[in-house]
């Protein structure tokens, strides 16, 4: 089965300290892993995951902040930094990046987010790269923002959406991607995010390290869970798992402008 993480923190330290990668790189290719996307969420961890890029191939860099790291102005300097590592590939996701008003209720730092996430953005229009978007009590304001932005449908992922079913119906109307991650199969009402939103537009995630209950047991994050989650979605669309796994497939490529 060939199968991809479309948001995974490769670099933090809490995925570091659960894995050793030179052998769960190996073991996950083994088991069909194509492509595992590296989110950043501060610029240390983008610079980070350049390095990983250099050692497996199957590494796509995800450079950005985070809603939560957006705790000052954004200043020239970490603007310059971060037009630096833009211009070192073109094969680049920008993420993770958003807005996040339900963790986050100070509104001073709402402000930051804002700013910090449309630096982002100006970047995705610009260099035409695809962006991973955490989005959670500012939908509402996110979904008005985006409409500002040049960014074509089909570079824009909603990574783990939990916000109001009105707003994402709306992005599933603009035809915005959606990730699917193992809490799916603990019974999490994600899953209906997989039942309305149309299979080509789904890409599966891990969120590694984030723990989850599979089979009645706690699993660690990793591209190591993605097959699962892919039975889980053939047996919940009714599609037959060889088709889901060529339709995610697709879904990557055109995620990721590859033609």
């Amino acid at each position: 089965m060939k199968f991809h993480d479309a948001h995974c923190h490769l670099v933090s330290k809490n995925f570091q300290k659960d894995f050793e990668l030179d052998k769960s790189m190996i073991l996950w290719e083994e088991m069909g892993l194509n492509y595992v996307i590296g989110v950043s969420t501060k610029y240390s961890e983008s610079e980070a995951i350049f390095e990983l890029t250099k050692k497996y191939d199957k590494i796509i860099p995800g450079i950005g902040i985070h809603p939560w790291n957006a705790k000052k102005t954004l200043s020239g300097e970490l603007k310059d930094k971060f037009q630096q590592l833009f211009a070192k590939n073109n094969k680049i996701v920008i993420g993770e990046i958003g807005l996040d008003h339900h963790f986050i209720k100070n509104e001073e730092r709402h402000l930051f987010q804002e700013q910090y996430f449309r630096f982002f953005l100006q970047i995705a229009e610009k260099r035409k790269l695809p962006i991973n978007l955490h989005l959670k009590g500012a939908e509402k304001k996110a979904s008005e923002i985006l409409t500002s932005y040049s960014v074509p449908s089909h570079n824009i992922l909603i990574h783990w959406y939990s916000g109001p079913t009105d707003i994402r119906r709306v992005f599933i109307e603009r035809g915005y991607f959606f990730t699917i991650n193992p809490s799916i199969l603990s019974g999490s009402p994600h899953i209906n995010v997989l039942k309305e939103a149309p299979i080509n537009h789904i890409l599966t995630e891990s969120d590694g390290n984030v723990k989850y209950t599979i089979d009645n047991e706690k699993v660690i994050g990793s591209p190591g869970v993605i097959p699962k989650v892919i039975e889980k979605i053939s047996l919940t669309t009714g599609i037959e798992l060889e088709e889901v796994t060529q339709i995610l497939q697709k879904n990557l490529e055109r995620y990721l402008n590859v033609k």
